[in-house]
């Protein structure tokens, strides 16, 4: 293992510990995994300085922050068929609710939802008084 794959899983294990600790479905804890492996990654390879990994939960959402010195902030590229790389951001997006930059660039953000999507209504002909349906 290299330094920075050792400082990506050790930052994936801190996530999952905090999350159990949380008592947080498995769903929404593999999802912010992913997310911690991804920014953190990108952190290491493309930013400077010191990383520094910030998980919140509140309000039925986890933010996940990662934060370095470039001012460079994180964009999503078009990766080719066989480029090696360039995905990170794309899986980010697909498994957050919104993701973005913040602090000139600094920090790259994520957040997660963390209640189940609602089961989908079943139609009757009976009326119904949720308001979602």
């Amino acid at each position: 293992m290299t330094p920075a794959s050792i400082h990506v899983a050790q930052a994936r294990g801190t996530t999952a510990a905090l999350l159990r600790q949380w008592a947080l479905p498995d769903a929404p804890s593999g999802d912010a995994q992913l997310v911690v492996s991804e920014l953190v990654t990108n952190a290491i390879s493309h930013g400077s300085g010191a990383v520094r990994l910030r998980v919140r939960y509140g309000n039925h959402q986890l933010r996940i922050e990662v934060t370095d010195g470039s001012t460079t902030p994180a964009k999503r590229r078009r990766a080719g068929a066989n480029d090696p790389g360039g995905r990170g951001l794309l899986l980010v997006a697909h498994v957050s609710h919104r993701w973005g930059v913040a602090d000139s660039g600094r920090t790259t953000y994520a957040v997660i939802p963390t209640l189940p999507e609602a089961p989908p209504c079943r139609r009757t002909t009976q009326p119904t008084l949720d308001p979602t349906c």
